[in-house]
């Protein structure tokens, strides 16, 4: 029997962690036992957060989080992840699947001292809430000098509202906005933050796909666990993996159609982002990434390539 050590980002009450530990259990099953995988919770072996650092060192064999977390080490990371106004989540699969997604990847982590990791298989997630707060927002105006939990590229983007960042890991989030330490978050959908208890300490929900269309997770392992399997359980794990990438899809994309009403009845106010807004950050966001792309040849590549990959297919599948 081989036995590997994981972790996701979140805490067992998410959908993240569920599904990880749902096709893992999976894979035991499917090799007769000839493979385990140690499921964890985000913090359990390596702080919450730092997954791809476990994962270099073999502390970790496998990871799963979004390439977002990866930013204060691999600044190009968080256009991996998602990308404001970008490819909706089912053209990032894609991309990874069949476009240039992972080579880019594995140039990222082999330049950035992340040589001992490798991308394996991606997860298709749905879009994000676009923010949670505990004030009313009517327009970028109302951004202006609160505290808000923002990670990776939207942490930048978002200062030009001025508004200050604050990269609180999930696990903190509820206490964080319990005790006003930040005034508002980004996080994860609907039916997945019901799970965290965030109805309980949000006064408001805005709910848009332009922010974060996706926060694509990622199958993450070490080179060397990764060469020590047998070919045969190799083809399980990353065909089960991938599958397990469009399943979670499936299950939160359909929760998410009815979890609306369950805030709305814990007293949250659901609303759509307002517009004003929406085009804000699209503009802003554009400007980020163009400066960002004159700086950095890597991520003048990465960009060209993922919004090509999403022109192409919003031009044959505008619904995709």
């Amino acid at each position: 029997m081989i036995k590997w050590i994981g972790q996701d980002d979140n805490p067992t009450t998410t959908s993240t962690y569920q599904s990880f530990e749902r096709v893992n259990k999976l894979i035991e099953e499917a090799t007769g036992g000839r493979l385990v995988i140690q499921s964890n919770e985000g913090g359990a072996i390596v702080p919450a957060d730092t997954e791809i650092d476990g994962v270099q060192r073999g502390v970790l064999d496998v990871a799963h989080n979004g390439p977002i977390l990866w930013v204060s080490n691999l600044p190009a990371a968080p256009p991996f992840s998602t990308t404001v106004g970008g490819p909706t989540a089912l053209e990032y699969y894609m991309w990874y699947m069949w476009g240039e997604g992972f080579d880019l990847m594995q140039e990222m982590f082999d330049n950035g001292g992340y040589d001992k990791v490798m991308p394996i298989a991606a997860v298709c997630r749905e879009p994000e809430t676009f923010l949670y707060t505990t004030f009313p927002v009517e327009g970028p105006e109302d951004l202006a000098g609160k505290k808000m939990r923002l990670l990776g590229d939207e942490a930048e983007i978002f200062g030009k509202l001025k508004v200050a960042a604050v990269a609180t890991p999930s696990p903190e989030l509820y206490e964080a906005i319990q005790r006003g330490v930040i005034d508002g978050f980004q996080h994860s959908s609907l039916a997945v933050d019901w799970n965290m208890g965030f109805q309980e300490v949000v006064d408001y929900a805005y709910v848009s796909p332009v922010r974060q269309p996706t926060d694509m997770y990622i199958y993450i392992v070490n080179k060397e666990s990764w060469a020590a399997l047998p070919d045969d359980l190799k083809v399980i794990v990353q065909e089960l993996w991938w599958a397990e990438g469009i399943r979670h899809y499936a299950e939160w994309t359909y929760k998410n159609t009815t979890a609306a009403q369950d805030w709305i009845q814990a007293g949250v106010n659901v609303l759509p982002a307002p517009k004003s807004l929406e085009d804000e950050l699209i503009k802003l966001a554009t400007e980020f990434y163009q400066k960002r792309a004159a700086e950095d040849p890597f991520y003048a590549k990465l960009m060209d390539s993922l919004f090509s990959w999403r022109d192409r297919y919003d031009a044959t599948y505008p619904r995709l």
